[in-house]
């Protein structure tokens, strides 16, 4: 990860340069090089999606997870991008199917694609207590400048 981060800075620095080197941007890339990166490869989780045995991720330590097996409705809402019809939708299916063996079994949910379960993923599981205290805030993309 090392690499990746050297390569980011070089990158940074050289669009800094190109624009003249303010002061601004200069924080900018000073912002961006002092945040930790992180890989999401290694987030604690197997090929299905499920907790694997090396532990929970940052993600899951930090905000917790709701357990898809025994959530209610309104546990399920704190998930991103789950409002109330989906809540219900995914209640319906596990109603259906008995129990989710896999967190891709909400692929099955209408409206839950594999973008949704990329942000699903690190705060569902199949085992254990729902933790999940509130929905996740959303990371916002710093603003860019364009101008010379």
């Amino acid at each position: 990860m090392s690499g990746l981060r050297r390569w980011v800075s070089v990158a940074l620095t050289a669009v800094v340069l190109s624009l003249g080197g303010s002061a601004s941007a200069q924080q900018r890339v000073a912002s961006v090089q002092a945040r930790p990166a992180t890989a999401t490869a290694a987030n604690g989780q197997g090929a299905n999606g499920a907790n694997s045995a090396s532990g929970p991720s940052a993600a899951q330590s930090a905000e917790g997870v709701v357990n898809i097996n025994t959530a209610t409705e309104d546990e399920l809402q704190r998930l991103p991008l789950v409002g109330p019809a989906r809540a219900a939708a995914i209640v319906a299916l596990r109603a259906r199917v008995q129990r989710f063996r896999s967190a891709d079994d909400l692929l099955r949910v209408r409206g839950i694609g594999r973008a949704s379960m990329r942000r699903l993923r690190p705060y569902v599981t199949l085992n254990g207590d729902t933790t999940l205290a509130s929905r996740p805030g959303r990371a916002r993309a710093q603003p860019t400048s364009t101008a010379p």
